[in-house]
């Protein structure tokens, strides 16, 4: 018991609070990814619509603009941050659009998301 001296309990302490702020910053990034992910299979799904239910574009752009209030993205995403291009066989979406997340207290981050969704007309 003599030759324990109690050394090495602020690389302890230096490391829990390494691993709270990871998990902070994955609590507050986390959100923001998965809604993109699950947009982005939305724009995917509005791609493959067929004519006979969105005939033109304006209307494919109602249907994005939709999912874009649903999913609380208005602050981010604008009917200027799409590009439409539909022909006689398929169907192409972009999107482009910045958001920003605190990732840590006083720390805030700019997220670029980026997708083109190419998808056949059926």
């Amino acid at each position: 018991m003599t030759s324990e001296r109690g050394e090495g309990k602020l690389g302890g302490l230096i490391t829990l609070a390494l691993f709270a702020a990871l998990g902070w910053a994955a609590w507050n990034v986390a959100p923001v990814y998965f809604a993109e992910y699950d947009f982005r299979d939305k724009v995917n799904e509005i791609a493959r619509t067929p004519r006979y239910r969105a005939p033109s574009d304006e209307r494919i752009m109602d249907l994005l603009m939709k999912e874009v209030r649903e999913r609380r993205l208005d602050p981010y995403v604008k009917p200027s941050n799409f590009q439409i291009i539909t022909s006689d066989t398929s169907r192409r979406i972009k999107y482009r659009y910045d958001r920003e997340a605190q990732v840590l207290p006083g720390w805030k981050k700019i997220f670029t998301f980026e997708f083109t969704a190419d998808q056949p007309l059926v």
